[in-house]
Order: structure tokens, then C-alpha cells, then sequence
């Protein structure tokens, strides 16, 4: 390693000692920021600490920057400079040096710099205090101004080396009452444990002498009380698996002295703890004669619980590690992230370590800590725990969607908060998804043209029902939702209805579809054709049909008119054929001719007349336009009476004639005709026909 590297190697160390990178503001550093901008009249001033990839801003003014990397930072090199260098830069673009910095060529475009360097012990360089101005400052810094900046950055590394040494005195305090309370903790377990204190002596391997004489150490070691003590005995009675490790130290101990602090099983499988002190003296012969004092403890329960605790913190461990969501541990006061799974860094797309170095807020859409208190006491589920959506970013910048429940706990004194982390980003957006797909469901159910139901097949009660629906069945929306579908069924039709729709709720059929018809509150009775299918659960089960109900009233009263219509076609055709039939039977067949035009005039009128039923749909035909269309084929001129000319008159009031009385009379009138052509007035010429017809009513 260079001179340079060891050099720059120590300096990091020393800078880390201290503790402060990443640290919270401090109101003395602040003070420090502002008194530089206020002493040498800059916007902008920091004290700042240099690691290996950084300029980190301890306290800033005029900026919200909290660090740059450490090539873009102008500090860099004024702590490359001479041990008590002000670095003083009038115009930054005009040296060649920053003149290509983004800081100076973009925003903020800074112009002046000065900085003094932040000495450490033994003139270790940790960073400077500096001034920035976006103007150039060609005078630079008087030497007042130098001199000045030079104090405070020395005014700095005092705050800095006084806050060292405060944390240290915490830490020493706290060392020492966490000793004191070790101490009195163990001298506790040993009254609980009878603990046994001992002097002994000896030459070589040889117990000589044990004081006191009470039964404790042998009962502590196993031994029978009338046993001779002697270092093989004691060793005899240790486990075996620790007999090596303290045959080794007895024998170092018994030939040089010095203290012991000896853990080991005896074969009672009881943990003891030795510990004390052994001096050695030699004799002319130069045997080691030694004296040892100390106690002896029985320590299993301590055994006991910490292998417990080494099990418990392992199988922690091993839980928080195996948790099938992230777990993220932070400081509650601060939000730095102390401690992550390994579930975290899959799905976030950080490294450990990475993640270790940023805080709750660098990750949390907020990005604010304030913001995510507020959040996390507005979703306070008892005290203490939290349960809140949130949106987290990864590395990469993708946004997540995640359910954080939070609970709040003390390690050690010290207040963290676990938080289980679970993604419900794919949640989120089925939720979305369903959302939408509901709301489109209901827009077209709702403004759908036909009538639509959904009925619950638990209870058959209708669930839902469009505004078509409810004018199909002449009632309000509100007065049809939850009562049951079949009271608005006609009763001749509610069975078959009912055993359909419990079918298809069973599985027993793909769907329901049946023709039925609906009463309305008037009497009034609409046929519809029902189309029901069933709607499942997440489980599968048939929990509701959604039905589609078409009016088909109108097509079957239509058809039932043309099947009335064809019958009385049917009826009609075969009175006109028996007619006919009749009419060629008695008509004279003794001149061919005259046959023929007979049976084609009679046919002819009966034409006439079937066509007038025709045109009223067979409802029947007026006399007055039965009498026109009969006489118009022997007459040059039919109309009513008054006009001259006029050859044939017609009186009487409008009758409509029923079809059979229609297609007789019209027989009648063309033989009547017939006569009057051949035999009557109107085989003369001038001769004149009248006929009149009336009403009359029979009395009861």
C-alpha cells in the first residue's frame, strides 16, 4: 500500500471514531453554518465531513443538499491542501479546475468558494467549513475574513472532539453500570447457586491444604467428603469432553501462577465456574510451591439460559429470514432501516447493506418522515401497532404497492419497530380490475334495454333489477328488491318457474330458461321468456343468477290472431267451396253455355264477396259495399239516390254484415240481378231498380 493510500486509510479511521456521518442535525454545527454565512456575507455555507465517496453536509445553509460525491466536491481539495491552507476560489468557472463541475456549469451555477480544512488529532484532515456564492467574488477573502473562517473551522473540530468525548463518557457510564449490574446480578446468582470459596495450597500436582474445611467444594466437584484432594482427582471428576482444556491450564497455572477464569461440566453434568488467583514461589529444589484462592460456582442455569437464548435467537432468526413477506426493522426516533430479511432485498432490489445505509423515508413514496408519522397515527390499530397501504419504490424506481403492519417493541432498552411488509401490488390492481369490471357490469345492467334480475339462491329473493325490469312488471324498483321472484309470477306458472331456478342453483342444470308470465298490479298479464345463469363465488359455490327476461306478449297475441285468422280462413274456405258446390249442383245443366256462365257469375260473386271479407280481415262486410260491387256488374251506374240517370237505388243505414250472412246475401243479390237483367226492369230499357233495407229489434 502507497504512503498515500495508508495516509488517506488512517484518516477514515480516525473520521469514523467519531461517529457522526449520517447523523441528525445538531444545533451547535448549525450555529457554525450560520455564522459563516453571516461572518464572510455568502448565501451559502456547510460544515462537512469527507469519506471515501462523499462530501457529507454535518450542517448546511442555502442548501438542500445533504451530500456530493466526493469528485465533484470542491472540499476535496482543500483537504488535499497544506496543513493549515484556506482554499479561495474567486470566480469557479474561470478555473480550469471546477469550471466543468456541474455545480458550477448547472444549477445552482455556483461562482466563489472558500474552505477552511476540519482538523482531527494529530492534524488528521475530516472535512472543512466553507462558503459558496453563486456570484463571483474577484477580491476574495480579506485576511480578517481568512482568519475568521480559519477559527470556525477549528470552532468546529472542538464541537466535534467534545462530542466525541461526551458520547464516550455515555458509553463508559453506561459500560460501567452495565457492569456494576452484571456484578451485583452475579453475585446474586452465586448466593442463589452457593457459591463456594476456597484457599488451597500445594506442591507440584499435590493439594496440601484446604481452607475452609467445609463439605462445599467436594459436594460443588462430586466427590465424597472423605476423599484426599488431589489434582487428579478434581480433573477425574470433569467432563470429559473438558478435561484436556482445564488438565492444561492447571498444569500453567501450578507451574507459573497467575489468575484463572475456568467453565467446565462435571460429570453430574453441572457447569462450574472457577476463578481466583495462584502464586507461585520456588524452593531451593525448584518445585513450584503455590497457593491459589478463589471460588467455585455452579453456573448451569446461566448455561442453560443461554443456550435457550441462542436457540430462541435462532430460531428468531431463522423465522425472520423464512417470513414469506419483508420484515424491515427501524429506529422509530430516526427511520433508519437497522435490520432487514432477506425477502426485503429480493423484492425491493437492494443489497443488505445497501439498505442498511438508508433510511424508511428514501424508500417510501412520501419520502418524507413527518408525512409517514402522520400516515402511521391516522392507521393506529391499538398502541403501539400500525396498520396501514402504503406505495414503496425500489432501486429501480418502480412503484409498489404495500401493506405495512407495524409494531412497536424494546431490545436491549432501546425502542425499534418491526414492520411486515407485503406486497399487494397484483392485489391492488385485480381490485382495480374488478372495480372497473363491476361498474361496467352495472352501467350496462342498469341502462340495458331488456329486463334483467339477479335473485339470490339461497333465498330466491331478487338481489338487483334494472328500470326495464320494473316497468315490465308495473311496479317501483324499490317495492320489487328482496322479495321473492315468484310473487310476481303468475300462479299457473310459479311451479315450474321455481323447480327450474332451484336446478340450476344446485348444478343440476348449465342454466334456467323457461316461458312464463308475469302479473301486474292492474291484472294485466305479460309472457315473457326467461334466460337464467348461475354466478359463483371464490369457491365455487352457486351463490346468485344473473336473467335476462325478453316481453314476448305482443309476438304471442299475434300469433295467436293468425292462428285464429288461418282457422277462420280454413272455415271460410270451406263454406265458399260448399257453396260452390252447391250452387253447381243446382244450376240447370241443360245448355253448356249457359251452365257456364251461370256457374261462372255465381262463382263470380262469391269472388266479389271474399274479397270484401279479405280487405275487413274477415270481421264481416258493409251491405252498402256489397250491394255496389254485386250490381256493379249488370249496372253501367251505381250510387246513392238523388243523381240522374241512376238505374238502381240504394237506402238504408251503414251495417256490416257477419262473413256467412256477407257471402249469402251476395248469392241472392247476383241471382236477383241475374232475373232483372234477363226477366225484369233492367232487361227494358229505362227500367229502374230500388232497394232499401231497415233495422228493426225484437221486443222482449
Amino acid at each position: 500500500m502507497s504512503d498515500a493510500a495508508e495516509a488517506e486509510a488512517a484518516r477514515l479511521a480516525v473520521l469514523r471514531s467519531y461517529a457522526i456521518l449520517d447523523t441528525p442535525a445538531e444545533a451547535a454545527f448549525d450555529r457554525l453554518a450560520a455564522l459563516a454565512c453571516d461572518l464572510l456575507g455568502t448565501p451559502m455555507a456547510m460544515v462537512s465531513l469527507i469519506d471515501e465517496t462523499r462530501q457529507w453536509f454535518k450542517a448546511r445553509v442555502g442548501t438542500d443538499l445533504r451530500e456530493v460525491q466526493r469528485e465533484l466536491a470542491f472540499c476535496d481539495h482543500t483537504i488535499r491542501g497544506g496543513p493549515d491552507e484556506v482554499l479561495v476560489v474567486p470566480d469557479l468557472k474561470a478555473d480550469p479546475r471546477f469550471a466543468s463541475n456541474p455545480l458550477v456549469a448547472g444549477s445552482p451555477h455556483l461562482r466563489f468558494y472558500a474552505g477552511a480544512p476540519l482538523f482531527g488529532p494529530g492534524g488528521t484532515v475530516l472535512g472543512t467549513v466553507s462558503v459558496l456564492s453563486p456570484g463571483a467574488r474577484p477580491e476574495g477573502l480579506s485576511e480578517t475574513e481568512t482568519r475568521g473562517l480559519r477559527n470556525l473551522a477549528a470552532m468546529a473540530a472542538d464541537e466535534l472532539e467534545l462530542r466525541l468525548q461526551s458520547r464516550l463518557s455515555r458509553e463508559a457510564a453506561v459500560s460501567a453500570e452495565a457492569a456494576r449490574i452484571a456484578e451485583e446480578r452475579l453475585r446474586r446468582a452465586q448466593e442463589a447457586a452457593g457459591v463456594v470459596a476456597f484457599e488451597m495450597a500445594g506442591r507440584g500436582g499435590t493439594i496440601t491444604d484446604v481452607a475452609p474445611r467445609a463439605g462445599g467444594l467436594w459436594q460443588v466437584l462430586g466427590l465424597s467428603p472423605s476423599s484426599l484432594l488431589h489434582l487428579r482427582h478434581v480433573l477425574a471428576m470433569v467432563y470429559p469432553e473438558d478435561r484436556p482444556a482445564v488438565a492444561a491450564e492447571a498444569r500453567r497455572l501450578t507451574a507459573a501462577g497467575g489468575e484463572f477464569r475456568l467453565e467446565f461440566r462435571v460429570k453430574s453434568v453441572r457447569w462450574l465456574q472457577a476463578r481466583g488467583k495462584i502464586e507461585v514461589t520456588r524452593g531451593q529444589d525448584q518445585v513450584p510451591n503455590w497457593r491459589a484462592s478463589g471460588i467455585i460456582l455452579d453456573i448451569t442455569e446461566r448455561k442453560e439460559m443461554e443456550l435457550a437464548l441462542r436457540e430462541a435467537e435462532l430460531r428468531q432468526r431463522t423465522l425472520f429470514e423464512a417470513a414469506p413477506f419483508g420484515v424491515i426493522v427501524i429506529d422509530p426516533a430516526t427511520h433508519r432501516i437497522l435490520d432487514v430479511n432477506g425477502r426485503v432485498c429480493t423484492e425491493y432490489g437492494y443489497t443488505r447493506e445497501e439498505l442498511l445505509s438508508l433510511s424508511l423515508a428514501d424508500i417510501d413514496a412520501l419520502g418524507d418522515s413527518e408525512a409517514i408519522r402522520v400516515r402511521g397515527r391516522a392507521h393506529a390499530v391499538r398502541p403501539g401497532t400500525q396498520e396501514v397501504e402504503a406505495q414503496h419504490r425500489t432501486k429501480s424506481g418502480e412503484i409498489r404497492d404495500v401493506l405495512v403492519r407495524a409494531q412497536g417493541v424494546v431490545l436491549g432498552g432501546r425502542d425499534v419497530t418491526y414492520g411486515a411488509h407485503i406486497d399487494i401490488t397484483a392485489r391492488k390492481a385485480a381490485e382495480a380490475a374488478l372495480r372497473e369490471s363491476e361498474a361496467e357490469f352495472r352501467a350496462a345492467f342498469e341502462q340495458a334495454s331488456v329486463p334483467m334480475s339477479e335473485v339470490d339462491c339461497a333465498t330466491a329473493r331478487l338481489l338487483r333489477i334494472n328500470a326495464a325490469y320494473a316497468r315490465l312488471v308495473g311496479r317501483r324498483v324499490e317495492d320489487i328488491v328482496g322479495r321473492p321472484f315468484s310473487d310476481l309470477v303468475h300462479p299457473d306458472d310459479r311451479a315450474e318457474d321455481l323447480a327450474g331456478f332451484q336446478r340450476m342453483c344446485r348444478g343440476e342444470a348449465p342454466m334456467h330458461e323457461v316461458a312464463k308470465r308475469y302479473v301486474r298490479p292492474d291484472g294485466s298479464v305479460r309472457w315473457t321468456e326467461l334466460t337464467s345463469a348461475p354466478v359463483c363465488d371464490d369457491a365455487g359455490r352457486i351463490v346468485r343468477s344473473v336473467a335476462i327476461i325478453q316481453d314476448v306478449t305482443e309476438r304471442r297475441a299475434a300469433e295467436e290472431r293468425q292462428v285464429l285468422l288461418v282457422r277462420e280462413v280454413d272455415h271460410r274456405a270451406k263454406n265458399v267451396l260448399a257453396v260452390v258446390q252447391a250452387a253447381l249442383r243446382l244450376t240447370p245443366k241443360g245448355n253448356t253455355e249457359a251452365y257456364a256462365k251461370a256457374v261462372e257469375g255465381r262463382v263470380m260473386a262469391l269472388a266479389r264477396a271474399h274479397s270484401l271479407l279479405a280487405a275487413e280481415r274477415w270481421t264481416g262486410a258493409r251491405l252498402r259495399t256489397l250491394l255496389e260491387s254485386e250490381l256493379a256488374a249488370f249496372l253501367t251506374v251505381t250510387a246513392t239516390s238523388g243523381e240522374g240517370g241512376q238505374r238502381a237505388e240504394l237506402n238504408g243505414p251503414d251495417i256490416m254484415l257477419p262473413p256467412a250472412s256477407a257471402q249469402a246475401l251476395s248469392m241472392t243479390l247476383h241471382e236477383l240481378a241475374t232475373n232483372a237483367t234477363k226477366h225484369g226492369a233492367l232487361s227494358a230499357s229505362g227500367g229502374r231498380i230500388s232497394i232499401l233495407w231497415l233495422l228493426s229489434f225484437a221486443e222482449n
